[in-house]
């Protein structure tokens, strides 16, 4: 009974840890969105804007993406308007050949087909290798023995 107790402690401990872990990445997560101590508001104001220059240089973040010469909004509005002509159209994944291809009827799930060919042939490979073995062991007639 004395083991069980102790386990028990133990985990209590660590589920207690793991709270304040939690917790602690919650309350450090919330206040990561205000200025950093000892910035004045324009500091702030100017490293984010550098960051954003940054990103729309680099290509990263909203502008990870768009073509040089295009805002943001420019290339998403351009996107959803190649998609909509593609729609009326019937072409890229409403073309009548990819609806063909969509719904074959098949399935994508599990190939069993394919795991019981795999199964079979490595069953095979097993006794094979079970009958090389087998037959370097046990040889007919009576063992060899070498005399000097």
């Amino acid at each position: 009974m004395k083991i069980s107790s102790t386990a028990h402690r133990i985990a209590v401990v660590l589920a207690g840890i793991a709270v304040l872990a939690g917790l602690s990445g919650v309350a450090q997560g919330a206040t990561s969105t205000s200025k950093p101590a000892g910035m004045s508001a324009a500091e702030y104001r100017a490293l984010t804007l550098r960051g954003e220059a940054l990103n729309q240089k680099y290509g990263l973040g909203a502008w990870k993406g768009v073509p040089a010469g295009m805002t943001a909004p420019q290339y998403r509005a351009l996107k959803i308007r190649s998609e909509a002509l593609n729609k009326h159209y019937g072409l890229g994944r409403w073309s009548a050949s990819a609806t063909a291809r969509a719904s074959n009827g098949k399935s994508h799930g599990f190939a069993w087909g394919a795991f019981g060919i795999g199964a079979v042939a490595m069953l095979g490979l097993a006794l094979l290798a079970a009958g090389v073995i087998g037959g370097r062991r046990y040889t007919r007639g009576a063992p060899r023995v070498r005399t000097s």
